[in-house]
């Protein structure tokens, strides 16, 4: 089995993708996906060429046939989620509010309502100088981004068997919702990226009592840590308590977030940010190999 590495962060603004990304140019024959599918940043990243993209159909909703309904109204008298709607006389049903519990299609006493499948987002392969890169993009107001982030990383599982890839190196999203456990579950090893502040420490530990949960080997990295030095012994406490294992921090570096956005990070990343970046990487992937033997 190719090992699985997934980043997270207990809150955003960590600098989760910025390492994930330099990580990436580093692994040996990577595959990478950008399992954050509501605000999708790590494609921003590489240089990259678009080769397929996907619908992505997260449930069923609710469809009222106009020839048959007669607007009696039971539907929405029985929808505890108000998704049916009067429009000009006519039943309507909006699809951002049905949750698709199919209550409707059994109470019509006409038989005028039935499910269809709603596309909730789109995924898409790029290929970049490095590896393949899968991501995603869940619509406005969509809900399923649990199912979105398995669809992707079941996609990078299956090109990494396709090329035989080194690893597959999963940008996960923020928090701990079900989207992170979506992307965590089944990792070869998990990387939480934190900060050096109360509200970082306060997220990271709450995402280490989920990786505990999960049973997952969690990694600490600890970024722009000389903004606030004296926060570094408070995580390393907090990490060791949690029974994870600290393997290191990054300095901050004023440059950074505008190499981002010019898209040049890769390309012109600081000689100090590279040095540090690799020698945790190198550590990453030598725990990652070890706990995939564990596991196997």
């Amino acid at each position: 089995m190719t090992p699985q590495i997934t980043v997270v962060s207990g809150k955003g603004g960590t600098g989760k993708t910025t390492l994930t990304a330099l990580w990436g140019s580093m692994a040996d024959r990577p595959v990478l996906v950008d399992a954050d599918v509501d605000a999708s940043n790590l494609p921003l990243a590489y240089p990259r060429e678009l080769r397929e993209q996907h619908a992505f159909v997260g449930r069923d909703v609710a469809v009222v046939n106009e020839q048959l309904c007669k607007n009696c109204g039971v539907c929405a008298r029985a929808c505890r989620f108000d998704a049916f709607l009067e429009v000009e006389g006519r039943v309507r049903v909006d699809p951002l509010a049905c949750e698709g519990c199919t209550l409707c299609t059994l109470m019509c006493p006409l038989d005028a309502i039935t499910m269809k499948p709603h596309v909730s987002g789109t995924w898409s392969v790029s290929e970049t100088g490095f590896g393949p890169l899968v991501h995603a993009q869940l619509g406005i107001a969509e809900g399923n981004s649990g199912k979105l982030v398995t669809q992707v990383r079941r996609v990078g599982e299956k090109l990494a068997d396709e090329r035989a890839a080194g690893v597959i190196l999963v940008d996960g999203p923020p928090g701990i919702g079900c989207q992170t456990t979506a992307a965590m579950a089944g990792a070869s090893l998990v990387v939480l990226v934190t900060e050096p502040s109360a509200s970082g420490r306060h997220d990271m530990e709450r995402l280490l009592s989920v990786t505990n949960r999960l049973g997952v080997v969690a990694l600490v990295v600890l970024n722009k840590v000389d903004l606030a030095p004296g926060e570094e012994a408070l995580i390393r406490a907090t990490v060791s308590r949690m029974g994870a294992d600290y393997i290191g921090s990054v300095p901050f570096i004023q440059e950074v977030p505008g190499l981002l956005a010019s898209g040049s990070l890769i390309r012109e990343c600081p000689r100090v940010l590279r040095e540090v970046a690799e020698r945790l990487w190198q550590v990453i992937l030598e725990r990652a190999l070890a706990a995939e033997s564990v596991q196997q």
